[in-house]
């Protein structure tokens, strides 16, 4: 099994190849929550691209703020053990 860092990684790789936006992260004792931004225009092929990406973790979703749109991820770090 593949470590949640190790995840996290991938999901933040995958997230910046599809947005080419910096992803941030969040990180607990618990999770690690990778968050990006989106661009104002997803192409279908890019929407794919995001959904593969966010497919990896244990949690996501989207969130419509002022400032655009964001998509997370969260990873739990218990599920290593």
């Amino acid at each position: 099994m593949r470590s949640a860092e190790t995840k996290a990684a991938a999901v933040a790789a995958m997230l910046t190849a599809a947005t080419g936006e910096e992803p941030r992260l969040d990180e607990t004792p618990d999770r690690i929550r990778v968050e990006t931004d989106l661009p104002e225009d997803l192409a279908p092929v890019t929407r794919i691209a995001v959904l593969t990406a966010l497919a990896i973790a244990a949690r996501f979703g989207h969130s419509r703020t002022a400032n655009g749109d964001i998509v997370w991820a969260e990873l739990d770090r218990e599920a290593e053990q």
